[in-house]
């Protein structure tokens, strides 16, 4: 679990821990330091803390001495028992007995800067597990957060009068900033109306500036944009039902991929995969560039 989500609740958990403490301010400072503990200020302007899962919290007391010597001793749970020796040592802690790397179990005990005696435990498979998580966290998510699996695209002749009129007829509110074509054109923009977001596109249709990408000859229509977690796969599933490709499926500049369909119906679908979690300032270069080559 993250820290984010709700500690568990059962009869018998181990749920709090108060440490002795001769200097508050200096033992949250090692804590944090050394382990990642979340430090946060209670409404009576004490400290407490939550563990890196938020599954034990606790407090820092002074009105008790310190266990110099370990009776009950506690543990805390890391990937990397060396590293994590270190990470006490730059704190401030000292280590009271050391890690033996030929023990089939990776464990020490350290003393924190008011004199506890604590554990740290290597958990096996930890260190994997967390790099796994770390990597799947810094992915983008393959759907934009913001975004329905289904959204409808709008294909208008004035972008920037179609969003003032959702303004003023439907309270709609832009979301992000609008990315436009070299001639001015909008290519993407973004309004929400409730709960709902609608994209927009600028078809300039005949005698105006240099169309979108997304033109459909003039005439204002809707295509139904679609985000997906494995945006090839569905690709081939549609092109075996019988759609028919508009614009191959490609890589673009933006940081997604995709393509666009007219089903049998003739309504026409854009599939995408978000490949890369972009800034409005690299889109642009991105775009400059793109232009430039074309």
């Amino acid at each position: 679990m993250s820290a984010s989500d709700p500690p568990t609740l059962a009869t018998g958990k181990i749920c709090y821990l108060e440490i002795p403490a001769t200097d508050i301010d200096r033992s949250v400072d090692f804590y944090r330091r050394a382990f990642g503990w979340h430090i946060r200020r209670r409404d009576d302007g004490s400290v407490a803390f939550d563990d890196t899962v938020g599954e034990v919290s606790g407090t820092w007391v002074l009105d008790r001495p310190p266990s110099a010597e370990p009776g009950l001793l506690v543990y805390v749970m890391v990937a990397d028992a060396a590293a994590a020796v270190e990470g006490v040592l730059g704190a401030g802690g000292e280590i009271v007995v050391p890690v033996d790397p030929a023990s089939r179990e990776q464990f020490a005990t350290f003393r924190d800067p008011a004199g506890n005696v604590l554990g740290i435990y290597q958990q096996p498979g930890l260190a994997e597990a967390e790099g796994e998580a770390s990597a799947a966290a810094a992915r983008p998510s393959p759907i934009p957060e913001h975004l329905h699996r289904v959204t409808p695209r709008l294909v208008v002749n004035d972008g920037a009068a179609a969003i003032e009129f959702y303004r003023q007829a439907f309270g709609a509110e832009e979301v992000g900033e609008r990315f436009a074509g070299p001639g001015g054109e909008i290519i993407h923009a973004e309004v929400r109306i409730g709960d709902c977001v609608i994209a927009l596109t600028d078809d300039a249709g005949d005698g105006g500036p240099a169309r979108s990408p997304h033109s459909l000859d003039g005439f204002a229509t809707s295509i139904m944009s679609t985000y997906w977690e494995d945006v090839d796969a569905v690709w081939e599933r549609a092109l075996e039902a019988g759609a028919e490709v508009i614009y191959p499926l490609a890589d673009h500049f933006y940081g997604e991929r995709g393509g666009r369909l007219r089903d049998p119906f003739g309504q026409q679908w854009m599939l995408s995969q978000r490949l890369e979690d972009l800034t409005s300032e690299e889109i642009v270069r991105r775009a400059q560039m793109a232009f430039a080559d074309s």
